[in-house]
């Protein structure tokens, strides 16, 4: 599950419980919920999508070319086209809107994190927002093979001897992850697989790894 593919179906009122356990669990998404909600009901106006009159089109020209005789074309008809034209150009508004209103900030920083020997296939982009307590990330991972049954990948943020974990996913793909830590006190970004028991120790099969 993606950000953009929960929010576009929330949007669109076509929103499943994946979609919607997806917008309460991810960070990123809670941010952009109140934006969400204010587009959504937008969205659901009558007036957005009444359809203009087909003349509209040559009046819009004509004002903006001063013509007197395409301008007075359909007189009775002015105040309704207006409210047509003032819809057309409200749906222009709200679509620009909905853009930025879903759209994620641009990242403070971003890395890339390649595969190791033990997963030579991997790849993945880091990328990381710099918060108030801590720090938001989004993953993009590829050629990492899901995690075996009973194991996950945990993904750690290491100073020398200290390793701090932002957490699980059992597969590749969009992870989003938040840690209480800044990603500038903690230079190396790594991800092992770990068994799922009672052993909280580091299994040391390190899969990716940006090193120091």
């Amino acid at each position: 599950m993606t950000c953009d593919r929960a929010r576009t179906l929330y949007l669109a009122g076509d929103a499943g419980d994946d979609e919607l356990a997806h917008l309460a669990a991810c960070a990123a998404c809670r941010d952009e919920r109140s934006a969400l909600d204010t587009t959504r009901s937008a969205l659901s106006g009558r007036a957005m999508w009444l359809e203009p009159a087909p003349h509209i089109a040559d009046q819009v020209v004509a004002m903006i070319s001063g013509s007197p005789a395409a301008a007075v074309r359909e007189p009775r008809r002015r105040a309704k086209a207006w409210t047509r034209l003032a819809a057309v150009a409200a749906a222009v508004v709200v679509a620009v809107g909905l853009g930025i209103a879903t759209r994620p900030p641009a990242p403070d920083w971003e890395v890339a994190m390649p595969g190791t020997e033990a997963a030579p296939a991997a790849t993945a982009s880091v990328k990381g927002w710099n918060e108030e307590g801590g720090t938001r990330l989004r993953l993009n991972i590829a050629g990492l093979p899901d995690a075996p049954t009973g194991s996950v990948y945990e993904f750690w943020l290491t100073s020398d001897a200290v390793h701090v974990s932002a957490g699980t996913f059992a597969a590749a793909g969009e992870v989003e992850l938040w840690v209480g830590v800044a990603r500038r006190d903690y230079p190396r970004l790594w991800v092992t697989l770990e068994k799922l028991d009672e052993d909280e120790s580091l299994s040391g099969v390190n899969v990716m790894d940006t090193g120091y």
